[in-house]
């Protein structure tokens, strides 16, 4: 459509009266608001969708399992049990590496 025909119909629009909305034109969109949104049909979601959607409670239980991890590494080293590096020397030593342990 070019310009002059847009211009014209737009020109013709604006001279027509608008039409009058209904009577209960009011009490319905109160009662549509009240109503809420439509419930959506529930979608399926894909595997990567569902690990995005859990990503950040899983970043979070990682991170807590982490701290976790350290500050009891920590407290049992302060409290004289051998850390874990050499609690798998001892277990190498004594039970893996030797011939009677296979």
């Amino acid at each position: 459509m070019n310009d002059r025909k847009l211009k014209r119909l737009f020109a013709s629009a604006r001279l027509e009266t608008p039409p009058a909305p209904p009577g209960d034109f009011a009490a319905d969109v109160l009662r549509a608001v009240r109503r809420g949104p439509p419930a959506a049909a529930p979608e399926s979601l894909s595997v990567f969708d569902q690990l995005n959607l859990w990503f950040p409670r899983l970043a979070l239980a990682a991170s807590t399992v982490i701290v976790l991890c350290c500050a009891l590494d920590y407290g049992l080293t302060a409290a004289g049990v051998p850390s874990l590096s050499d609690g798998v020397s001892q277990l190498s030593a004594q039970w893996l590496l030797t011939p009677a342990g296979l």
